[in-house]
């Protein structure tokens, strides 16, 4: 029997397991990661009391509340196709006409923001315009008899004010709801019979854009192991929300369609990743950083706790850490040329820990970078406490880069020859919720990393103890006003070489 595994049609034996097809056609599923079965059922396209009004200044969604005109409204609608603009006023903006059955009510009419009526223009079914309200009105409209107002504007609300002479609707149709779908579409099991017509999806396909490099390597940074846990779900989408950073920049914006991958650039969760079932408005905080090819039948189907194996097109190009001969072969395979950024030694037995241009989108669109090369003894290997200091640990990454890259980087703001602590520079602007956390209380040792909090005036600055100390922190602060947030893992004595303004460069240690 025919069955269809992630677009792909193969054969499968009488009742034979999902488990038994997926081992046989040699396609791994991820542990953890739940698999999408769609059903071969009978599908009705049922209509609905929402209407889609195609104008020429974007689309809106008319939901009709007075049931007595449903039926005739779904037989007239479709006479608006082309209406122009007949009249705007600061209440209202108006289309027409067409012929619609009724009789007209001769009351004035009060309508709220966004509401809609049919106007009987003349008292004449013959000459019915429609009305939408701009904002709480009344006026003698002479709409049918018994349904002052039609309906209201559910979407594309921001379109009725910005209607004008000249505009149009280019068409209205009905809004189709699917039924049965909803029980045509199960998690699959090993051991699942499959059955004729069966389409299976095992994984998530998204193609990013290149119109939001910075927000796109952040979904990199969301979908960096091939899987997406869902956080938290809605009808409207799924999220992921575990690696949030402190700020992202606004890229490409628009409306956030059904298969729409987008990250969360301001707000509480900026660097949460969406994907969404259903459309939805374009927001300012909002980018578009891709959209689901395939497989988005796994996002219908997700709630929270799952995990969705997900493929990322174009892979990314993950240079840091590695030398610049591994990096060159990479590079060579996807046609990107290689420059190199130091010494010959440092290149030879190097490991890369900066690159420009930063981000893999944008080294896609040159087809070139540079990258930068150093020992891998002058790194500087860190710890750090997430669990007792989480926003202070939040700060630093975001600082040092550690947030949205495997290596981060620190700069000197103070170093002496006969050191106690060793100061860098920190970011007064997003160092003004640092509270007191994790403050010490009787010894700070040697290696231990502080940031100054907001109980003293230099918040922010961030230091390295380089001796023992019972009355100061890392940043030479009293313990009331440093957060402890890390310990060096290796390579202290690097940090006696330091003079002002040299950069540094660190690796966090986890697990």
């Amino acid at each position: 029997m025919r069955i269809i595994i992630d677009g792909k049609e193969y054969e499968a034996g009488e009742r034979e397991s999902l488990g038994g097809m997926l081992e046989r056609a040699g396609i791994p599923v991820k542990e953890g990661c739940i698999i999408a079965v769609k059903k071969k059922v009978k599908e009705e396209s049922v209509e609905t009391d929402l209407f889609e009004i195609e104008t020429t200044r974007g689309r809106m969604i008319l939901r009709v509340e007075c049931g007595d005109l449903l039926e005739r409204w779904r037989k007239s609608c479709h006479g608006y196709k082309g209406a122009g603009v007949r009249w705007t006023t600061k209440d209202a903006v108006v289309f027409g006409s067409t012929v619609f059955d009724a009789q007209p009510s001769m009351e004035p009419v009060s309508l709220g923001r966004y509401e809609v009526t049919l106007s009987l223009s003349g008292l004449s079914k013959e000459n019915t315009l429609l009305v939408f309200s701009k904002r709480p009105h009344s006026a003698s409209y002479y709409p049918p008899k018994g349904c002052a107002v039609l309906g209201r504007i559910v979407y594309g609300r921001h379109l009725v004010g910005l209607l004008r002479m000249g505009d149009r609707i280019i068409s209205i149709r009905p809004v189709l709801e699917t039924k049965e779908l909803a029980k045509s579409l199960l998690k699959g099991e090993a051991g699942m019979p499959l059955e004729e017509g069966d389409k299976i999806f095992t994984k998530v396909e998204v193609e990013l854009d290149f119109d939001s490099p910075v927000c796109g390597e952040q979904a990199y940074n969301v979908l960096n192991d091939g899987v997406i846990k869902v956080s938290s779900e809605t009808s409207s989408y799924i999220c992921n929300s575990e690696k949030k950073v402190i700020a992202l920049p606004v890229e490409k914006l628009g409306e956030r369609k059904r298969g729409s991958l987008t990250i969360r650039n301001s707000g509480e969760n900026v660097g949460a990743a969406y994907i969404y079932k259903r459309e939805a408005p374009l927001a300012q905080s909002h980018t578009i950083v891709g959209r689901v090819n395939g497989g988005i039948e796994l996002v219908d189907l997700a709630k929270e706790g799952d995990c969705l194996e997900v493929s990322v097109s174009p892979p990314r190009i993950d240079l840091l850490g590695k030398n610049v001969s591994e990096a060159r072969s990479a590079l060579d395979s996807i046609g990107v040329e290689l420059e190199t950024e130091g010494s010959p030694a440092d290149n030879d037995s190097g490991v890369i820990v900066e690159h420009e241009p930063q981000n893999s989108l944008e080294i896609y669109k040159k087809r070139t970078v540079k990258c930068k090369a150093i020992r891998p003894e002058s790194i500087l290997k860190i710890r750090l406490y997430e669990d007792k200091a989480p926003n202070s640990v939040r700060y630093f990454r975001a600082v040092t880069g550690l947030e949205r890259k495997a290596f981060g980087k620190l700069r000197v703001y103070f170093a002496t020859p006969k050191m106690e602590m060793i100061l860098f520079k920190g970011n007064e602007e997003i160092a003004k919720g640092l509270t007191p956390e994790n403050t010490p209380s009787d010894k700070v040792f040697a290696g231990s990393i502080g940031v100054t909090n907001t109980v003293k005036k230099f918040a922010g600055m961030i230091g390295i103890r380089m001796t023992d100390s019972e009355k100061f922190g890392p940043t030479a602060e009293s313990f009331d006003g440093t957060n402890l947030i890390g310990e060096v893992q290796g390579g202290l004595d690097l940090l006696r070489r330091l003079k002002e303004d040299s950069e540094l460069y660190i690796q966090e240690l986890r697990g």
